[in-house]
């Protein structure tokens, strides 16, 4: 009786539709979540830009105050970088590059320019973008702040 049953087993090829329709749902289910975790790290590099973004705004800001002179930042969003730029006497920085595949979509204008106050010349907008997720930073004109809104969770 049992030879009889090996015998079955081993003559067996292939695979049940059962055994065929549960691996594909375990296949279903990984693939899953590998595309949500996908999204996720998309979403955790546009907010890494923003911030070193942001950073460099600030220290921009920073050294226009310390120095006493005027330093801005000029974006060249077709290249998708930008250049720290200090007037009297003329100096410009080398390129930095936004990483991580982060595009820079819109620039208010060419150069934020901070005064030796730390006040920016005028309001300013750059939006960054990644696979359909977009943060804004926005440079307020009253006290030069720097602020990163999350497109999401802004609505004009």
């Amino acid at each position: 009786m049992v030879v009889k049953a090996l015998s079955k087993i081993k003559n067996r090829s292939g695979f049940t539709l059962l055994e065929l329709v549960i691996v594909s749902a375990l296949l279903l289910v990984l693939s899953g979540g590998v595309v949500a975790g996908m999204g996720q790290r998309d979403r955790r590099a546009l907010a890494n830009a923003s911030l070193q973004l942001q950073a460099e705004l600030r220290e921009v800001q920073r050294r226009a105050t310390t120095e006493g002179r005027r330093v801005g930042v000029t974006f060249e969003p077709q290249h998708n970088r930008y250049r720290v730029v200090s007037f009297a006497p003329q100096r410009s920085s080398p390129n930095v590059y936004i990483r991580n595949r982060v595009n820079i979509e819109f620039v208010s204008t060419g150069t934020l320019v901070f005064n030796p106050r730390g006040t920016p010349s005028a309001g300013f907008r750059i939006i960054l973008e990644k696979n359909g997720n977009t943060q804004h930073l926005t440079v307020s004109v009253s006290g030069g702040r720097v602020l990163v809104h999350d497109i999401n969770q802004v609505h004009y």
